[in-house]
């Protein structure tokens, strides 16, 4: 991901103080010395075990040499590997996180089977993977049947939890985004702070990047026709919500530092969907999240992305340098 060349770029003109006591060690090399190490910080792929299992063995020689010498550790590499969907809504489940039911199913009777016991519509995505990539609906039982006569490998049943068909029955007004299209928000957690970072709307249920209304918004077609001055108000509505997200303080906080928490985790960023009464329902938890420059960000001037993205890290390094012994941090 490039989230750590861009926060390393920031942190060396903005906290060059921070910045120089880094020193980073590259899986695959010489196990590095601990000495004069006050704090160790994990930033690896995830789920670790199961993804890159000599990438764990590695980091966990070498939290095991941070823990004998006292050193404090951020997500440690037992916590990267709690992510793997299944496991990750078990943990959540079992620590009453509220969030969307999973199971890991890997055979056809299994997958027909789950999806009976889930009792309503499901996506079907890859167990141990962050992308949305050939994520589908299955809603009735003979799309069930096709999905698991293609099944070859692994897979994760998610019940599906329309948070907007919520807001219709609530009776919020019909011109409400949160009424008119599915949404995810996204939230930055470093152990106990939480900062907002985007929230995205879609006509899909499965809300992401790539197809989000903003996304939608980008093509050439749709910004010909606003030059027009035809479909400024969604635009403008969207990115009227996305901008009040950021800037809002989060009512929730406890949950999202809870839910990191129970992975095992101290750093992560959490994707959920907030329903009409205030609550949240989370989807997922990327400890090894995306958030590439500003400057390359979709509506990055209108979204006001490269101040965002910047006091996004900035926020980060002041949550590391909290991180650290108070005797070396002062």
């Amino acid at each position: 991901m490039p989230t750590g060349d861009v926060f390393l770029s920031r942190l060396k003109t903005r906290d060059p103080e921070i910045a120089a006591r880094l020193v980073i060690h590259q899986t695959g090399t010489p196990a590095p010395s601990l000495s004069r190490i006050a704090l160790v910080v994990f930033w690896l792929g995830d789920p670790l075990r199961q993804k890159y299992p000599d990438c764990y063995a590695e980091a966990a020689g070498i939290a095991h040499a941070a823990a004998r010498r006292g050193i404090r550790v951020l997500n440690h590499p037992d916590g990267l590997s709690n992510t793997a969907k299944a496991l990750q809504s078990d943990i959540w489940a079992k620590a009453g996180i509220p969030s969307a039911p999973v199971r890991c199913v890997s055979t056809s009777p299994e997958f027909l089977d789950t999806f009976k016991e889930l009792g309503g519509p499901c996506f079907v995505r890859g167990n141990e993977t962050h992308a949305e990539h050939n994520l589908r609906v299955i809603c009735a039982p003979e799309q069930a049947r096709e999905a698991a006569r293609q099944l070859t490998q692994p897979a994760a049943l998610v019940r599906i939890h329309d948070v907007r068909a919520e807001y219709r029955a609530a009776g919020v007004p019909a011109t409400s985004l949160f009424s008119r299209f599915h949404h995810k928000a996204r939230a930055f957690v470093f152990q106990g702070e939480v900062k907002a970072c985007h929230l995205f709307f879609s006509q899909h249920l499965a809300v992401g990047l790539s197809n989000c209304l903003l996304a939608r918004e980008d093509s050439p077609k749709r910004r010909m026709l606003r030059s027009l001055g035809f479909r400024r108000q969604l635009l403008g509505d969207m990115i009227a919500e996305d901008l009040a997200y950021f800037h809002t303080r989060i009512l929730q906080k406890d949950v999202l530092v809870k839910a990191v928490a129970a992975l095992g985790l101290d750093v992560a960023a959490i994707d959920y969907s907030i329903r009409p009464d205030g609550s949240l329902i989370l989807w997922e938890a990327n400890p090894y999240f995306c958030l590439p420059p500003g400057e390359e960000s979709i509506f990055s001037e209108e979204r006001l992305a490269a101040a965002r993205v910047n006091a996004s890290l900035d926020w980060m390094a002041g949550c590391l340098w909290a991180a650290m012994p108070e005797r070396l941090a002062s």
